[in-house]
């Protein structure tokens, strides 16, 4: 594993993050989420003070009421503890909702909207014994042990602290109402929690970093995985000059195939050689059927000499037509007196031939 992690050194390219994104492998840190509901959490309770004060007080009343009632019946038992259901419900919820919406706004921040079924599924390995002593004895499961215990050391050495610094203000308390009592106790356990949030922000920001630096280290890619994925991505360079060299070597035959209906071949004479082809019914101006330079040049002459087509040395038309005219073009008009001064010659010795 060492080994593996020393070989990938290239940074993971846009196909390597997408596969992993839609495997939902992407940089997610719960510290970060936990803090921000945390935080929703706190300031929530904070601006609804008052008010969950009053209905914890009328459900003490209407709890000590009942108590005290001299016909305490299972009936009145079940309205008590029903209204009781009722005020419960309505402190909690507005800190549920909200929080639960937090928590999601977070999440959804983090990795994105997506729907993965790979990850609904249930996976055989996550509930493996083996699988699940790995993760913990792996490195990111040590990693996620000392974060509990930091934040169980963060929250008990911050509860500590503020304790020893109200702890002369305790024993006066003591003769105090329950007012006085509650309003200290309050306010501690506000400091408390506010230091508490505060801390564990921190951790989170740590934690975010740390998260997306691991992220970022598991996608890196050896050298080898960079050039297969370049090589399907744009396709084997080997096996594409092969098939470029296939496509060249059908078309080279085609043109070779093509020399023997030529009229006449204009070679340089030793580097380059152009053969055309006229036909006045079929064609507005000579055609180059073939051309080639060096062996393919000598090819072309070879099987013009085999097929009886004249070859003639023309050394400046043959570097012009070569430059000018491709395979199948026709021959530009600033070439046609050359070009046609040729052609009345091989007309007119062919006539003397057949006489």
């Amino acid at each position: 594993m060492a080994e593996d992690a020393a070989n990938k050194t290239e940074e993971p390219t846009p196909k390597r993050r997408e596969e992993a994104r839609t495997e939902g492998k992407v940089p997610q840190s719960v510290e970060v989420t936990a803090a921000a509901v945390l935080l929703a959490a706190v300031v929530v309770t904070t601006n609804r003070g008052p008010a969950i004060l009053n209905a914890l007080r009328e459900m003490m009343r209407r709890s000590l009421l009942a108590a005290s009632a001299t016909d305490f019946t299972p009936a009145l038992m079940s309205e008590v503890m029903r209204r009781m259901a009722g005020d419960s419900v309505a402190i909690a919820w507005p800190i549920l909702a909200v929080t639960g919406a937090v928590g999601l706004t977070v999440t959804v921040a983090q990795v994105g909207f997506q729907i993965l079924p790979k990850r609904i599924l249930p996976d055989a390995s996550k509930i493996s014994p083996a699988t699940g002593l790995s993760r913990i004895v792996s490195k990111r499961g040590a990693v996620e042990i000392l974060k509990a215990l930091l934040k169980i050391a963060l929250v008990g050495w911050i509860t500590w602290d503020l304790l020893r610094a109200v702890q002369d203000q305790i024993v006066p308390l003591a003769s105090s109402g329950p007012r006085e009592i509650l309003a200290v106790a309050g306010h501690e356990l506000g400091r408390v929690v506010a230091w508490t949030t505060a801390a564990i922000s921190v951790l989170a920001a740590f934690d975010y970093a740390w998260q997306r630096r691991q992220h970022q280290m598991s996608l890196r890619m050896s050298r080898g995985e960079v050039k297969d994925e370049r090589r399907q991505a744009e396709g084997d360079p080997q096996m594409k000059q092969r098939v470029k060299r296939a496509y060249q070597q059908i078309a080279r035959r085609r043109m070779l195939d093509a020399v023997p209906s030529a009229d006449v071949v204009v070679t340089n004479p030793v580097h380059l050689a152009v053969a055309l082809r006229y036909a006045p019914g079929e064609m507005g101006a000579p055609v180059v059927v073939a051309k080639g330079a060096e062996h393919v040049a000598e090819r072309i002459k070879e099987i013009a000499r085999r097929s009886g087509v004249p070859v003639l040395e023309r050394r400046a038309l043959a570097r012009a037509l070569f430059r000018a005219v491709p395979i199948g073009g026709q021959i530009p008009g600033s070439l046609y007196r050359a070009v046609a001064e040729i052609l009345a010659y091989i007309y007119a010795l062919k006539q003397r031939r057949a006489s």
